[in-house]
């Protein structure tokens, strides 16, 4: 607001009457104050005297009780005597107290209290007497009367003094009364010259204020931000046009009503109505302006109060800003800041800044962590410390290149880390410098390359063993770029064009290779480069001469793609000359080595004829005199066997038992040999109908035994032949049966199960059982573990066994027993 400024006379007059006036109240106020001062000395005076005419009063009542003890001797005087006794000394006490401003007064002061303390004193003696039962001394009498005259006397003085000091200390309030009317009627005299002043001023300047208020209302309504005025009851008496527009309330309608139906906040937070007065005190902080057309703004506030001046009432004034565009950039800068901020702490790479002069000011905490230095140790060139000590100098040269001219700098060194491994790191700095041109900082991060630099070293070595085999190798490796042309090629490639390599570099393969092989090369490198695809395994070949012989070759062409751009294409030529020679040797190998199967096999079917007819001939040939000798046997038996002696007859039953064994073991033999040259035809068998068919086959020899069968049906199907199974499984009951002790029933257990495309049947039993030690050769033809006469059988069956089951491409297996016997366990593929 624009400060008013008066005339020069009126400030003159004006500054003049305020003095004048000052020294009036000045005077006033002093006058005031003595009077108020004399006022209380007179009342100290007063206070004086009383308290001297109280220890006087006091002394005499404790006097007169005393005598009315002495004359009656009621104890009932002697409370009053001790009550009045004991208030006397406090009262001389602050009789004391109070003329301890008047040196005269404390002269008659020591000597009214000395003769108070010692009449009392004696009345106390006089008391004690009495009580005794002596009598009273008439001196003592005397002297307490003398003691009462003085006392009397100083009380006099006292009082005399105090009557002097009252009557001058009166006068003085009567003086400062006259001076206090005289100053108040100045004082007032002066205020009234000065309200008419201040009129006349008020009324010339009442325009001038209009006018100012006028300017200040144009002003608060021309401003961009929102202007709520209100009066000392805090209503709204002005709104200018942006606070119309923040709040949805017209002037019109918003003045009159109460700030608080005017301005409604929410809780950012919570989202609820917000108090105004603290919305204020917050500066908007933590809430929105809900404005009355529906929307919500962002608004910083401000409150300043409104000073009384001249006839304008005091209020209060509020500025809102909308802040909403400018909280909207805010966060979008807080959210840059955030997402560079992020980006910089996820980015592996560490940040650093350096001084103009190279010193480090300022370093990621992730260097601290990867290299276990403190904060302070890194500062300066103190970070350099981590550098292994041969990669270091190079490195602060390079950084002390780059300070002294101000180029970019890029280096890279090894360090070791928290944990004392080495590791590679890559450091770069640019200088940001001010518009004169000068460095301002260096601004540089180090990145750990160390993955990247082992994998290039091992590549570096890897690429170096790959070119010592690509020379070294005898395959002939070339790349012939997407014009066909050859643009590089190791020593075997170029041995086969019998040129040097820098002489066949640029041209394609056709014009350097032999001219059969040259054009059929070229033929294939067309078909990759048309087909986008690999060609292996194309042979070419040179035909021999007297002077060179006939060279064989093997090529392969493989493209290199960018996408779908063909970049070059790589050919593999491997000459196969000798392969190629191994190969018609072997041929020529595979056609004597098939003549000679062939006579083979004509010597192998001529040996099975002989052993057919062999076979015959044992069947028919062998049998017909064992069936001689037996009958004939039998027949001296039945003839002549009571004429016979016991030993003789002994010998007849040999022959025939003998005979017996002989045509079994025909039988079996016939069997066995039947297995090893029959054609099989395998087919799906149900073990269950093969184990019945063998239980059949045998119901004479289990029905004698009595043996005990214990089948877990039903049994699985197998790949097999059913007349060799049933054959098989017959031979291993038949064991089950004989080989058992003496008066034990044979107990057989059958059971069979699929595990997976295998399928198994196990035959157990309760016999003598088969060491382990045995269990490989009994197996073989005429092995026995036993002698004829206890356990008969011609050491074939289990023979049987075998062989039928590897026609069968099954196996058999000898299983422990708990509790004794043995289990002989089938293994066979399992039928679909």
């Amino acid at each position: 607001m624009k400060k008013l400024k008066l005339r020069g006379p009126v400030t003159i007059a004006t500054i003049v009457s305020l003095l004048v006036l000052s020294v009036a109240l000045s005077v006033l106020a002093r006058g005031i104050q003595n009077q108020s001062g004399s006022w209380r000395w007179v009342v100290h005076t007063r206070e004086v005297l009383e308290h001297v005419q109280a220890a006087l009063t006091l002394t005499s009542e404790a006097e007169a009780a005393q005598r009315g003890f002495l004359l009656t001797g009621n104890d009932s005087f002697v409370a009053g005597y001790r009550q009045a006794r004991d208030a006397v000394l406090p009262e001389v006490h602050e009789l004391r107290v109070l003329i301890l401003d008047n040196p005269r007064q404390q002269v008659a002061m020591r000597s009214f209290e000395d003769a108070v303390r010692r009449r009392l004193d004696l009345l106390e003696r006089v008391m004690q007497e009495r009580r005794a039962g002596r009598p009273v001394e008439l001196a003592v009498l005397e002297s307490g009367h003398a003691l009462k005259q003085r006392i009397l006397a100083q009380a006099q003085l006292i009082r005399s003094e105090e009557q002097r000091l009252l009557q001058v200390r009166q006068r003085h309030v009567e003086e400062g009364r006259r001076e206090l009317i005289t100053a108040f009627a100045i004082t007032v005299g002066v205020a009234g010259l000065l309200v008419v002043m201040l009129w006349v001023l008020s009324s010339r300047d009442a325009a001038r204020l209009l006018a100012e208020r006028a300017r200040l209302d144009a002003t608060l309504r021309s401003i961009g931000d929102g202007v709520i005025a209100t009066d000392p009851q805090g209503n709204v008496s002005l709104m200018n046009r942006v606070a119309e527009e923040l709040t949805g309330t017209p002037e019109a309608r918003g003045v009159g009503m109460r700030l608080e139906q005017v301005l409604h906040f929410r809780d950012r937070g919570s989202g609820g109505p917000a108090d105004l007065d603290q919305a204020i005190a917050d500066g908007g902080e933590h809430v929105v302006l809900a404005s009355g057309n529906g929307r919500e703004y962002a608004t910083e506030l401000s409150a300043a109060p409104i000073e009384p001046q001249g006839d304008m009432a005091a209020g209060e004034v509020l500025v809102l800003r909308d802040v909403s565009e400018r909280n909207a950039r805010a966060r979008a800068l807080a959210e840059s800041e955030a997402n560079y901020r992020y980006t910089i702490e996820l980015n592996p790479q560490i940040p650093w800044r350096a001084s103009p002069g190279g010193a480090i000011e300022r370093i990621s905490d992730r260097w601290l962590s990867l290299t276990g230095q403190a904060r302070e140790a890194v500062r300066g060139a103190g970070w350099a410390s981590a550098v292994v000590d041969e990669d270091r100098p190079a490195m602060m040269q390079a950084w002390a290149h780059a300070v002294d001219s101000g180029e970019p700098f890029d280096v890279e060194f090894r360090i070791r880390d928290a944990g004392g491994q080495l590791r590679w790191m890559r450091s770069r700095a640019n200088p940001r410098r001010a518009d004169t041109g000068a460095v301002v900082a260096w601004y540089g991060l180090i990145e750990d390359i160390h993955a990247r630099k082992e994998s290039e070293l091992a590549l570096s070595s890897r690429l170096a063993q790959i070119e010592t085999i690509y020379r070294a190798v005898p395959v002939g490796l070339g790349l012939v770029g997407a014009d066909l042309r050859l643009t590089e090629l190791n020593d075997a490639l170029a041995e086969v064009s019998g040129m040097s390599k820098s002489a066949i570099v640029g041209r394609a393969p056709a014009e350097v290779l032999p001219a059969s092989m040259g054009e059929r090369v070229g033929q294939v490198l067309e078909q990759v480069r048309r087909e986008r695809r690999q060609v292996a395994g194309v042979e070419f070949g040179s035909p021999g001469t007297d002077a060179a012989p006939q060279r064989d070759w093997l090529a392969s062409c493989y493209p290199v793609l960018d996408g779908s751009a063909l970049q070059g294409i790589v050919v593999a030529l491997l000459e196969v000359t000798q392969i190629k020679a191994a190969q018609r040797e072997l041929i020529e190998a595979n056609q004597l080595l098939e003549q000679r199967v062939e006579e083979r096999t004509e010597r192998i079917a001529e040996a099975n004829a002989e052993l057919r007819a062999f076979a015959h001939t044992v069947a028919h040939d062998l049998r017909a005199p064992l069936r001689n000798v037996e009958g004939f046997a039998t027949a001296l038996v039945e003839d002549e066997g009571e004429r016979m002696s016991a030993e003789g007859r002994m010998f007849a039953d040999r022959i025939v038992a003998a005979v017996v064994r002989m045509d079994r073991l025909i039988t079996d033999l016939l069997a066995y040999s039947r297995l090893s040259r029959a054609e099989l035809q395998l087919e799906r068998v149900d073990l269950g109908a093969v184990v019945k068919t063998a239980l059949r086959d045998l119901e004479a020899e289990i029905g004698a035994s009595g043996a005990q069968l214990d089948i877990a049906w039903p049994l699985p199907a197998v790949r097999g032949n059913a007349t060799i199974l049933a054959q098989v499984v017959g031979n291993l009951v038949s064991n089950a049966i004989k080989f058992v002790d003496r008066g034990v029933v044979p107990r057989i257990e059958i059971a069979g199960r699929r595990d997976g495309a295998v399928a198994r049947l196990s035959i157990g039993d309760n016999g003598i059982g088969i060491a382990p030690e045995h269990r490989e050769h009994v197996f073989g033809v005429f092995e026995r573990l036993h002698g004829h006469e206890r356990y008969p059988g011609t050491g074939i069956g289990l023979a049987i066994v075998r062989k039928g089951l590897e026609r069968m491409d099954g196996k058999v297996a000898i299983l422990d027993r708990e509790g004794g016997g043995t289990t002989f366990e089938l293994a066979l593929q399992a039928a679909d």
